[in-house]
């Protein structure tokens, strides 16, 4: 009984830990304060008209990585910009696209998201391709 009360404590705890890790933290609204992610995990948050959430992910080798924008909730619309490290633009989409985007490795990118209508739920992602 004590190992089975144990390992459940500990599925818990690891599960609380990473649950903690994917969501973001307020303030996140200028490239300065960007919640960073690493790539292949997401993260997820909130937001509306007036509010712009970033994040940032580091590149861990040169390629192409695909951003996606999962709208979680029926209270508006997102859309995403990605920017590069020096933060120039390179694009813009909504959340029923994703974004596939050369990357170096060692660079940051920024992901903006803003709300279009509404306050809409959502889970940013990027990926190796």
């Amino acid at each position: 009984m004590k190992k089975v009360l144990l390992a459940l404590t500990l599925v818990f705890a690891v599960s609380s830990s990473a649950f903690a890790a994917s969501s973001e933290t307020e303030p996140n609204n200028t490239f300065e304060t960007a919640d960073s992610f690493t790539i292949n995990t997401g993260i997820s948050g909130t937001t509306d008209f007036d509010d712009r959430d970033y994040f940032v992910f580091q590149a861990n080798k040169t390629g192409k990585v695909r951003v996606t924008l999962t709208h979680t909730s029926d209270k508006g619309a997102p859309a995403f910009q990605v920017y590069e490290q020096d933060r120039t633009k390179i694009g813009t989409s909504d959340y029923s696209t994703p974004m596939e985007i050369n990357v170096v490795a060692g660079k940051k990118y920024y992901v903006q998201v803003l709300g279009i209508v509404g306050s809409p739920s959502y889970t940013v992602s990027a990926e190796n391709l």
